[in-house]
């Protein structure tokens, strides 16, 4: 008990110093490298490099999910991850000495925050699937009614769509996008942005028909009626997967803690021990307390996992 305490209190330690750190130094690191790299921003640019890609793909990430467009949300982004690093691999050593088990547990602690945004991604983007039907329903009406003026009937469809959020969030990003574009690259990458918040292969076909729509001023009602006639046949059989698939992941739910339990009194019916020496073996022990690490790591990965694969997406 006392080595739980000593842990945490030498975490909680830590994270006040880096806190104060930064709350201190944060702006004056910010100005500084703003002045070192001449004005470089972390912002996707047509260069094609890989640095910019892998900027432009969190910068994504973030706006999406967290809905934050500020120039430095990348900087603090890699400034966490960093940090969540050091700190996990400082308390380790410190604690328990160096290991390779450490080294691989901070940086998995340090890729949470990244964890953290694609999950979040995942589920955005799970429930949004399920507004297919309302969002293609209401633009294909809005689209007919609007002479087959795209940009007239993503404007309508914003202020009739109803219980579709994200739907509606997209469509006015999108809307605010077209406006201002000035060539079809620009066209292009904010249709991207729209399928990119659903992730699902309607939505890449209905980008396309908004992309040919807008562009070239086609005719695309007919790629619109089939692209909702193709989801309203697959309305049964996602729904038999989700039913089958929420029981499994609630036996699941159930079996892992449980298992734990039986562990427990395995050990103290068939091996001897007592629970007082249990627990001593489980928290008081390098052995014990990277045993009890991956156990919660691999539980949190298979409630992660069984949450989204509980609810398939609506997709073809």
């Amino acid at each position: 008990m006392v080595g739980i305490i000593d842990m945490s209190l030498r975490i909680f330690m830590y994270g006040v110093l880096l806190t104060g750190i930064w709350l201190f130094l944060g702006r004056y690191l910010v100005s500084f490298i703003r002045q070192r790299s001449k004005g470089y921003r972390f912002e996707s640019k047509p260069t094609g490099q890989s640095g910019n890609k892998f900027t432009a793909h969190i910068r994504l990430l973030i706006i999406i999910t967290t809905a934050r467009k500020g120039k430095d949300v990348v900087f603090y982004f890699m400034f966490l991850s960093i940090c969540l690093f050091t700190v996990s691999f400082s308390v380790s050593v410190g604690l328990l000495g160096v290991s390779i088990f450490f080294v691989l547990m901070s940086t998995l602690v340090g890729f949470l925050p990244y964890i953290y945004l694609r999950f979040r991604l995942k589920s955005i983007q799970l429930l949004g699937s399920y507004e297919a039907e309302n969002l293609l329903s209401e633009l294909t009406n809005m689209y007919k009614i609007s002479d087959f003026n795209m940009i007239s009937a993503i404007d309508k469809t914003i202020g009739t769509i109803k219980n579709s959020p994200l739907s509606k969030k997209a469509l006015f990003i999108l809307s605010l996008k077209i406006k201002e574009y000035r060539s079809k690259e620009e066209l292009q990458s904010a249709i991207d942005f729209f399928v990119a918040m659903f992730g699902t292969e309607w939505a890449a076909l209905l980008g396309m028909s908004i992309f040919e729509s807008i562009l070239n001023g086609n005719n695309v009602s007919v790629s619109l009626d089939d692209i909702l006639s193709n989801l309203k046949q697959i309305k049964d059989s996602i729904e038999k997967d989700k039913r089958a698939n929420y029981e499994a992941f609630t036996m699941v739910k159930f079996v892992i803690p449980i298992i734990y339990i039986l562990s427990v009194f395995v050990c103290v019916k068939y091996f001897g021990f007592t629970l007082g020496k249990f627990f001593h073996y489980q928290f008081y022990t390098g052995l014990g307390i990277k045993f009890l690490i991956t156990i919660i790591v691999l539980s949190i990965i298979s409630f992660w996992s069984m949450y989204l694969l509980s609810k398939p997406k609506f997709d073809f």
